[in-house]
């Protein structure tokens, strides 16, 4: 019974939207007695055996910055959610520390580099540390001490060199995705803007209406600007030719579909790391790429090739949450339930904001596969969760 050899339809994982539900959830998550096990994002603790390949890049930029060898840093691809921290924290049990005041963080649960971090915001990042300081800050979960560092609070337009940080900025502070989208696709067009920057904002909007599955005018003038500058580099080809994909699969090209990301493969096979900084940002941008190919066999009805494809999201990553939630839909997808079991406990394991929906799918298979007890177990814990 562990393997169905057929399809299975699992119901959807749909948390409640808006403040009062993420605020009950933390509430929740800080008494279900499944921390985070990676000690990065609530202080800065030193990456181990736990720790994601983004809590290792946030380390490392976190380091950099301290240190005041910010230029020494390639371009990362990921931008974890600014809540990654608050969840992190919550989960355990210290409500103290989601706060939006870096300064005000538990004492107790900062690591000296969090302190020499705070110290450099204070004393004011030079101009090009500008971009470094307001990732970093991002990446830890504080917004508005990002807008402050790139002097965009209020946003009066984007910055040459700055665009990109101002947008992420722009994109965890403001609740309207169609303003963000606006802003970003008129940077976009403004010959004002290096053509970096104008490519960046362009690639920001086509992806955020692909993943939408939005086939609209918007989509096909950003898909359009993103063509005019192709970029020379490897990494950043390989998200260039992985964001256009998006044009033809949403038109139901699928040749089109896998000639582009066959390209973005390509160009990510042609970059080659000689040090261990430039190692971390080929697999962060690996990452995507594996994902996205990973979920295009799945929505194009090929799930046993998803399921591969997260043969290398475990290569990559076996610690990020992203990587068990996947490969636990794949095999969900493809009838191997126990498989899926085994995923979703790796899910839990990992403790944290991504235990909810691992307990939700592997209730779900559980019960499927006549393992009623064990599936009331891990509903409850879902339960628990959604406060």
């Amino acid at each position: 019974m562990g393997d169905l050899g057929e399809a299975v339809v699992p119901p959807r994982y749909e948390p409640d939207p808006g403040l009062r539900a993420l605020a009950r959830r933390l509430v929740a998550l800080a008494s279900a007695g499944v921390p985070a096990r990676c000690g990065v994002w609530p202080g800065l603790a030193d990456p181990g055996p736990w720790s994601s390949r983004p809590a290792e890049v946030t380390h490392a930029v976190a380091r950099h910055f301290a240190d005041g060898e910010a230029a020494a840093l390639p371009r990362f691809n990921t931008s974890p959610s600014p809540l990654t921290r608050v969840y992190a924290a919550a989960s355990r049990g210290r409500l103290d520390a989601i706060g939006p005041d870096m300064a005000a963080f538990p004492r107790d649960l900062a690591s000296p580099l969090w302190w020499r971090v705070l110290d450099r915001v204070r004393g004011g990042p030079a101009p090009a540390e500008r971009s470094v300081a307001a990732d970093l800050l991002l990446r830890l979960g504080y917004q508005r001490h990002a807008a402050e560092v790139l002097g965009t609070s209020p946003f009066r337009g984007f910055t040459p060199g700055l665009a990109v940080r101002q947008l992420a900025v722009l994109h965890w502070s403001r609740p309207s995705s169609a303003e963000v989208e606006g802003l970003a696709l008129a940077g976009a067009r403004d010959e004002g803007l290096p053509a970096g920057d104008r490519h960046a904002l362009a690639l920001f909007v086509l992806v955020r209406n692909g993943r939408r599955g939005a086939a609209t005018a918007v989509l096909d003038e950003a898909a359009a600007l993103v063509a005019r500058f192709p970029p020379d580099e490897p990494l950043a080809a390989q998200a260039h030719y992985r964001a256009l994909a998006f044009v033809p699969f949403l038109r139901g090209d699928l040749a089109a579909t896998w000639d582009l990301l066959d390209r973005a493969a390509a160009s990510q096979r042609a970059a080659r790391p000689r040090t261990a900084l430039e190692r971390l940002a080929h697999d962060d941008y690996a990452y995507p790429l594996h994902e996205t190919i990973a979920r295009t066999h799945l929505r194009t009805g090929a799930p046993a090739e998803a399921v591969a494809a997260t043969d290398e999201l475990v290569a990559l990553d076996p610690n990020d949450h992203r990587t068990w939630a996947l490969r636990g839909d794949a095999l969900l997808a493809a009838g191997r339930l126990e498989e899926a079991v085994h995923a979703f406990d790796r899910g839990v394991a990992l403790g944290g904001a991504g235990v909810a929906r691992a307990a939700f799918h592997r209730a779900w298979a559980l019960d499927q596969l006549g393992r009623h007890t064990e599936s009331t177990a891990s509903h409850h814990l879902w339960r628990q969760l959604e406060g």
